[in-house]
């Protein structure tokens, strides 16, 4: 019994600390893209107090800095463990957490004085820091402990113990926060265009998605994609355990996620746009291929999964409309700050997703020995 909490433990210890690293690679992105335009600042103005308070961006750098509070406050007692509710202890835990969100949002906040496109202000830093006591007092409080706990039991039920499961378990996290962006098809790569509908060049009419030269090559693609996240998913769970529920209720997930940001946030003319014909029919055909594909061996569902990653990244970048993002953005209805921010972001991650995903692979393919289940 002993050993088996320890092995749960320390499986919850990687998953963990692999979160903090993605979380950090996500602030940093947040804070300094695009990444361009470094020149040398004229003041520093993270120590000028802003002559304007926009309550939901003050909420919003709250928000970001309070899962690395719950992160670090988790990696240093964690929810599987019993807490002695020492106030002493609890304070180290909440400082070392306040320390991790204050060094990180200083740093961040003072680069961002080299772009010109990025304002900072003390405003900013003391909400990511507040933020991060945050996360931390609702890890070690009794509610957020038993929140944490569920969730790292739902990934010790229906996923595997090996190593390499936590980064496939990251990312399906990052993969549902990409679905978080409604201008991004289900699927696909790109961005949704302004227009629903495209000039034909030969005829001069206009190209409806139920055009068979339109709709062909995004069935393709989005079936290929589906196959290939239906065989990863069955990759990381535990072999005794049927995979394509799992896969049917992570997918529902990813789409009512969409489905309720495109309600929120974008124009009512583009809230069909998920909804589409190639993406119902390529994900139904996906489905039916992970079935056939999924009664291989554990080495080689992995080795198919790869494949499929691969002609589903490449059919994708061919068959998808890429949108600039200022055009995309101008599909959204959404009156507050940090849009662009969030679209970036979203496009990035799912833009990336598919590479980390076949090195994933190609790493348990490789390391996996030719007589595993």
């Amino acid at each position: 019994m002993d050993a088996d909490l320890d092995l749960h433990q320390t499986v919850a210890s990687r998953f963990v600390g692999w979160a903090i690293f993605a979380y950090v690679l996500i602030l940093v992105y947040a804070s300094l893209a695009p990444f361009v335009g470094w020149q040398q600042p004229r003041g520093i103005t993270l120590f000028d107090w802003p002559r304007y308070i926009t309550y939901f961006d003050v909420l919003i750098n709250v928000a970001a800095y309070t899962p690395l509070g719950a992160l670090v406050a988790a990696q240093l007692q964690h929810p599987l463990k019993p807490f002695v509710g020492e106030i002493r202890r609890w304070l180290l835990i909440v400082g070392i957490a306040v320390a991790a969100g204050f060094v990180l949002s200083f740093s961040l906040e003072f680069l961002q004085a080299f772009l010109p496109g990025r304002v900072s202000s003390p405003l900013d830093f003391l909400a990511n820091t507040a933020g991060a006591a945050l996360g931390a007092v609702f890890m070690l409080a009794s509610f957020g402990r038993r929140v944490i706990h569920l969730l790292l039991v739902v990934r010790r039920q229906h996923f595997s113990d090996a190593q390499l499961t936590d980064w496939g378990v990251l990312l399906l996290v990052l993969w549902l926060i990409a679905q978080l962006n409604p201008a991004i098809p289900f699927f696909e790569a790109g961005m949704l265009a302004e227009q629903t509908a495209s000039v034909d060049l030969t005829t001069g009419g206009t190209v409806t998605p139920y055009d068979p030269l339109f709709l062909l090559p995004q069935v393709v693609g989005i079936a290929l994609n589906v196959a290939a996240f239906a065989m990863f998913v069955s990759v990381l769970i535990h072999s005794n355990r049927s995979s394509l529920p799992r896969i049917v209720v992570i997918l529902a997930i990813g789409f009512a996620a969409k489905l309720t940001m495109a309600s929120l946030l974008l124009k009512t003319p583009q809230l069909v746009s998920s909804l589409s014909p190639a993406t119902v029919i390529g994900v139904t055909s996906g489905l039916l291929m992970h079935l056939f594909f999924s009664t291989l061996r554990y080495r080689w569902r992995a080795f198919w999964a790869a494949m499929f990653v691969f002609a589903g990244g490449v059919m994708a970048k061919l068959a998808s409309v890429y949108a600039a993002l200022d055009q995309a953005l101008r599909l959204f209805s959404w009156p507050y700050g940090q849009l662009a921010n969030f679209a970036s972001l979203t496009r990035w991650i799912n833009e990336v997703w598919p590479l980390a995903a076949l090195l994933l692979l190609a790493v348990i393919f490789v390391s996996t020995k030719s007589d595993s289940t």
